[in-house]
């Protein structure tokens, strides 16, 4: 039977259409913030894939657009409030048909002052509503269900965001200690600690799905099982996860010095899958700032703990953040942060600039510093360091490394990580060389710049 051109191209309309109407919603979730962010956001994309939407990169192709807001210290406020805008706009012109914010700038203002302020918003949930924002998404844009009831339990519904072969893997929620600079306890609430054979499961899909690498992420991992019924703690907790086959690095990030026992030295220093790297968030040396920040410790104690990990775990790569301009810190307590960095020699170090956080017990203390002041400080504080960062690569030369390839870097190159290196916030090392991102290789190392390594894959 033959048709007409005419009837052809009608046939045709009615095909695109009937394709149209039936395209699987398309979701967008736009990541602002840490690590534990990102988890967050690998879960809403897991559970809504599972049900069918389709993910995409880009805002302007999205017909849910997600963003998961944060709200730690006042730039990243305005960042998020600046990314909730401008995906107003693309909802005004009708590209987007559902907005979502979700996580922390909730937390701090709620529900009703969001969407006040920005009309466009249609639902703001607080962290830890998952199963709220799929509801929301379902009704708004319906689909047939494609997985089981209860898939939200299922502890391997995550979409990865980090690079091939590196997962994240939150141990825990919240914070129970009480930093005078933290918003972290009214956001996302006290400690709650997941239970160790969720951890394990979740870690064995992640291996199976080819994650080599694993980083532990709380807000103080070293907190993790004291609100755990049979006092399960972190050294249990790693003891465990070793044994999950295929994992070849276990990485540990925010490591609070006061919660490093004896058992997790040794355990770094015994353990080939724990990656000889700490990252210690210090906050400063001052005996005195530190007490008014709430903290434990002092630049004496801390430098006795560098010893004592150097001298257990040689090699060990040790990392640290401090906050320079706290309210009260004059120049005697100023040139106890200098002195201490030049004492302690860490391979990786940030400092940020203290910001008054509304809500804060810091917010009212006396002895504000000026803004002026509190960024001079962090550019001085991080000048000392890049000699450091200089020395300690250098010493690298020479010598034959693990790396874990992140990405190609033209047709003869590839950019990869050493032990020494967690993603993002660490240098890395440009190689020689082809690889598969997420393959482990071995590499001789060449050379070394202020921040990063290069090398020759063996």
């Amino acid at each position: 039977m033959k048709y007409s051109r005419t009837e052809k191209r009608k046939a045709n309309l009615k095909q695109k259409s009937s394709t149209k109407r039936h395209r699987k919603p398309r979701v967008c979730v736009i990541n602002l913030g840490c690590p534990k962010n990102q988890v967050d956001a690998e879960a809403i994309l897991g559970a809504l894939k599972h049900r069918g939407y389709m993910s995409v990169h880009d805002p302007e192709n999205a017909d849910i657009l997600i963003v998961n807001t944060c709200a730690f210290i006042r730039p990243a406020e305005e960042e998020a409030l600046q990314v909730l805008v401008e995906a107003a706009v693309l909802k005004r012109r009708k590209r987007v048909k559902l907005l979502i914010a979700i996580s922390c700038l909730v937390s701090k203002y709620g529900e009703k002052k969001i969407r006040a302020a920005i009309p466009e918003v249609d639902y703001a949930f607080p962290p830890g509503k998952l199963d709220c924002l799929v509801e929301a998404v379902e009704k708004a844009a319906p689909i047939q269900r494609l997985v089981k009831p209860g898939f939200l339990e299922e502890e391997n519904a995550r979409v990865l965001l980090s690079s091939p072969g590196t997962a994240y893997l939150k141990i825990a929620e919240g914070c129970s200690r009480k930093c005078a600079f933290c918003l972290i306890p009214a956001l996302r609430g006290p400690l709650h600690s997941r239970p160790i054979d969720a951890i394990v499961a979740e870690a064995k899909a992640l291996a199976a799905g080819g994650v080599r690498e694993l980083i532990l992420i709380a807000q103080d991992i070293t907190s993790y099982g004291n609100d755990l019924e049979g006092r399960f703690g972190l050294t249990d907790l790693l003891d465990r996860l070793v044994e999950v086959p295929s994992v070849h690095w276990i990485r540990l990030m925010y490591v609070y010095p006061d919660g490093i026992s004896e058992g997790l030295v040794q355990r770094l220093a015994g353990q080939s899958k724990l990656c000889k790297y700490l990252d210690m968030p210090l906050q400063h040396a001052s005996r005195k700032i530190l007490r008014r920040m709430g903290r434990a410790g002092d630049g004496d104690k801390f430098l006795e703990l560098i010893a004592h990990l150097r001298q257990q775990v040689p090699g060990i790569a040790l990392r640290t953040t401090l906050i320079t301009g706290f309210p009260g810190e004059g120049r005697t307590e100023y040139q106890e942060l200098v002195s201490f960095i030049q004492q302690a020699r860490f391979d990786r170090l940030g400092v940020f600039p203290y910001w008054r956080e509304k809500g804060t017990l810091a917010a009212k203390m006396s002895g504000q510093i000026s803004s002026p002041t509190r960024k001079r400080r962090q550019r001085e504080l991080m000048d000392i360091q890049v000699g450091i960062s200089r020395q300690r690569l250098a010493s690298y030369v020479g010598s034959k490394m693990e790396c874990l390839v992140e990405e190609p870097s033209g047709q003869k190159h590839i950019i990869a990580r050493t032990f020494r290196d967690a993603p993002e916030v660490d240098g890395g090392i440009i190689v020689t060389g082809r690889a598969r991102p997420g393959e482990i290789i071995r590499v001789r190392v060449t050379g070394s710049t202020d921040h990063d390594l290069t090398g020759v894959m063996l």
